[in-house]
């Protein structure tokens, strides 16, 4: 309960902030605008003061302080105009955007519950497909910044450098820390952030799309997004003498491991995932970035469109809101940086010469700010990651479809076409409309695409020709943002184009069969993330977990085994010598020595006490995943008679050993 009442204060502070400075905007926007500002304020208050007195309570309540401060300022610094009011328009607004977001809250609830170390009967946690592999990350962040001295260490790999954006963690950890358990801070965090995630994209999508219809064509074709890949599933395929039919394929695709029509590297070359079961569910960095982002899109891109005058407080809330991303989402940074510079030329350009010093002050003031806040966290944390590394920052043409340039997998327009369906067609077909002949202006719509398009096709561009991290994939956070940008065009398109067919016969079945092209691979893809189940870990883990987290001092230090799947660092929050390579290859680090002194101490730990003394290692963890090791040999025996036990699970199959004080240095 105090979890609540803490993000409540948030909630209202943020709200009353917005509606202090912002009256003019409409309500529900100006309500959504300062929702998302109390979270924003919610992660980065706590941080910042953790500097001075670590991740603690304290830091919290001294947060819940300088809201208050920031709330007095605003008041201050009013706008003194009259709010404008909830009208007829408001409601008709409210009611859309219940009939968008409500159903896919009701789903992204529902797969946060399974997806997020679920309780089961048998004492274990259960996650699904898509969190299997990452999960394990969030979690070890999360539990490891209580009570956690900032700058935040790597809980992960020892004196490792915590570059990797953990704001979207830390929101959990607070919630952790106020008294939920850790799987409800996972599940209630991740569940509220996405349903902001939807409520920004629908208020966009309200704003810049021109028909009703059109934006519930947009919203829906982002969040259910999927390309072609139905037809390899629902085709039937004959391997030598074994035949493989529909009904199989439907099978593989609810019962395999990755073998959704949306996401089938090999041997069909589909990267497009969707958007709600591969990214916001799992991917806790993109979710908390585009948390922010919707409402920078909100703040940014409807008074450019209408050609209206941003109100210089907006501008100060834009430049708050860009500033606190990097250390949230850097992907999300740097498409709305790309968003920005393209929309500026654009606007700057069609500006008569000698007004474009005038149109550029609004970005100028909007460009310190976010640079004023962005670059200490830059320079900080994400340069040193990249420059630490050979593998951040290559060119590479044509993203994944050109696997570590070795060249295209398919031909370049089909791998976007089969990829991300009708809708990429649709973009150029948008783009390429004309003003009439004998207009003077170029029509509103016409504009606001090619305005869109600026700051779009600049994020394309940019991941079009640059690797920002090891692993190529990853630059599909770019090009999701172009692809959210160009919906609305799009969805406007498509109902002009069923507007032009009517009275046509069969108008209606091509509209059926556009949308079932468009949303099929999705649709088998969310039914198969609804009914997978894995286990992460067993009530032994648990059990284990919880004795470290209550008997152990927090941060000690423990080894273990390389294993994503690792109790002691993402439940019990303590801090491991090396985990993963699929965790810290794809940061930036280089494991080779420390996972060799990992192995040569499990493999022979009397010769090897110097690993413990280097390190500061205060216990030893021993589970089934390091007796089963493929990378070392496990010498059990070794490390009970030269440590004593402390604790065991009644099975035997989880222990901890306490290493000597006279060994540590």
């Amino acid at each position: 309960m105090l979890s609540i009442l803490y993000l409540l204060l948030f909630f209202c502070g943020g709200a009353a902030i917005t509606r202090l400075l912002l009256p003019r905007l409409r309500p529900i926007l100006r309500v959504y605008i300062g929702l998302s500002f109390g979270v924003l304020l919610m992660m980065w208050l706590p941080a910042l003061i953790a500097y001075a007195v670590s991740f603690t309570y304290l830091a919290h309540w001294l947060a819940v302080g300088a809201l208050l401060l920031l709330v007095l300022g605003a008041w201050f610094l009013r706008d003194k105009r009259e709010a404008k009011p909830f009208d007829e328009e408001e409601k008709n607004l409210l009611r859309d955007l219940l009939i968008m977001v409500l159903p896919l809250a009701i789903l992204s609830g529902y797969l946060q519950y399974t997806h997020c170390i679920r309780p089961d009967a048998d004492g274990g946690y259960y996650v699904g497909q898509s969190t299997y592999g990452d999960l394990s990350l969030h979690l070890a962040v999360t539990t490891s910044a209580v009570n956690a001295p900032f700058p935040l260490h790597n809980s992960l790999m020892l004196d490792a450098t915590m570059a990797y954006p953990y704001l979207a963690d830390t929101f959990a950890t607070t919630m952790l820390m106020f008294g939920q358990s850790l799987p409800m801070a996972m599940v209630f965090t991740g569940t509220l952030m996405m349903t902001l995630v939807f409520m920004g994209y629908g208020l966009l999508c309200s704003q810049l799309c021109r028909r009703r219809g059109a934006r519930f064509l947009a919203f829906f074709l982002l969040f259910l997004n999927g390309g072609l890949g139905f037809f390899y599933t629902l085709s039937g395929t004959v391997d030598g003498s074994t035949v493989t039919t529909i009904w199989d394929n439907l099978r593989d695709v609810m019962q395999g491991y990755y073998h959704a029509p949306t996401n089938m590297p090999d041997p069909n070359n589909l990267r497009w995932v969707n958007i709600i079961c591969d990214m916001l569910v799992p991917q806790r960095g993109i979710l908390g970035g585009w948390t922010m982002l919707m409402p920078s899109l909100n703040l940014l891109l409807p008074p450019l469109c209408k050609k209206e005058k941003h109100d210089i407080r907006a501008i100060v809330l834009l430049g708050l809101f860009a500033g606190g991303l990097p250390l949230i989402h850097t992907h999300s940074f740097l498409a709305l940086a790309l968003l920005s510079v393209g929309c500026m030329a654009y606007c700057i350009l069609g500006t008569p010469k000698g007004e474009r010093f005038e149109a550029f002050k609004p970005w100028l003031l909007y460009g310190m700010i976010a640079a004023a806040l962005s670059l200490p966290q830059l320079f900080a944390f994400t340069f040193v990651q990249a420059t630490n590394s050979q593998t951040f920052l290559r060119f590479q043409f044509n993203w994944c479809n050109n696997r570590n340039n070795g060249g295209l997998v398919d031909s370049y327009f089909w791998f976007y076409i089969k990829n991300i369906g009708p809708a990429y067609l649709m973009i150029f077909l948008a783009l390429f409309r004309r003003k009439p002949k004998g207009s003077l202006e170029l029509p509103s719509d016409i504009r606001q695409n090619r305005l869109l398009a600026a700051g779009a096709f600049l994020i394309y561009l940019v991941a079009e020709f640059i690797i920002f991290q090891p692993n190529e994939y990853d630059n599909n956070k770019l090009f999701y943002v172009w692809f959210l940008l160009c919906l609305p065009m799009v969805a406007d398109y498509a109902m002009d184009v069923y507007e032009r067919l009517r009275g046509i016969g069969g108008r209606r079945m091509i509209a059926l069969l556009f949308l079932i092209t468009c949303f099929l691979s999705s649709a088998l893809t969310v039914a198969r993330e609804c009914v997978s189940n894995y286990q992460v870990y067993n009530a032994n883990d648990i059990e284990a977990a919880e004795y470290i987290k209550e008997s152990t001092p927090e941060h000690s230090v423990f080894i273990t085994g390389n294993q994503h799947l690792n109790p002691v660092s993402s439940l019990a929050g303590r801090t491991i010598l090396c985990s993963s390579q699929s965790y810290l290859y794809y940061h930036g680090f280089d494991t080779t020595e420390r996972r060799m002194e990992v192995r040569r101490f499990f493999e022979d730990p009397a010769n090897n006490l110097d690993v413990l003394a280097m390190h500061g290692v205060e216990y030893i963890y021993i589970s089934s995943y390091e007796r089963r090791s493929d990378w070392f040999t496990l010498n059990e025996d070794a490390i009970e008679s030269l440590f004593p036990l402390v604790y065991e699970t009644a099975n035997g199959e989880n222990r901890v050993f306490e290493v000597p004080k006279e060994l540590l240095p």
